[in-house]
């Protein structure tokens, strides 16, 4: 019991990495939590509680599956260069892929901030409206799959195959 327990972090960073994942680790949870508190309950009421916790599991399944799928559907498979992004994500679209590694910087330090690709930074001014815009802008790029964030504080992003084919376009 003891090394279930030192290995639970694991075991829950692990599930949750896909739907199923969370899935099977709720259901195991649910499963441990039924047993422990209807353990000396009649026949009855554990097979109710068994009923309701299946319906519950399949209830959470379906919606996160419909929600999913929702997601994917919404999201266009190609960007229509011109038509689906703010002149910003264009532009910030066409230096990225002129920049020879294909990043785009966003740091933060203090007050300050920096958005910079292609050797050129695109912040020109302290004013929060335009950071807000470039913010928004980038934002944009990464969820339609033209730019991916690399590391762990949304400092670094890198063109894709799919931004590459959209800059071209742009031209």
């Amino acid at each position: 019991m003891d090394k279930l327990i030192e290995s639970l972090p694991g075991i829950i960073s692990a599930a949750a990495q896909s739907q199923l994942g969370i899935l099977a680790l709720l259901s195991v949870s649910l499963s441990l939590l039924a047993y422990f508190f209807f353990a000396r309950a009649s026949e009855k009421v554990r097979v109710g509680i068994f009923v309701l916790l299946f319906l519950g599991v399949l209830g959470f399944g379906g919606a996160m599956f419909r929600v999913s799928t929702g997601m994917a559907m919404a999201t266009p498979a190609v960007a229509t260069p011109g038509g689906a992004l703010s002149p910003e994500a264009r532009l910030l679209l066409r230096e990225a892929a002129l920049d020879r590694a294909g990043l785009v910087l966003f740091e933060r330090y203090g007050a300050s901030v920096d958005l910079h690709t292609n050797d050129k930074s695109l912040l020109t001014s302290k004013e929060h409206r335009q950071l807000a815009t470039w913010e928004a802008a980038l934002e944009e790029l990464v969820k339609q799959g033209l730019l991916l964030a690399r590391g762990e504080r949304g400092e670094v992003y890198e063109i894709t195959k799919k931004g590459y084919e959209s800059a071209e376009g742009l031209k």
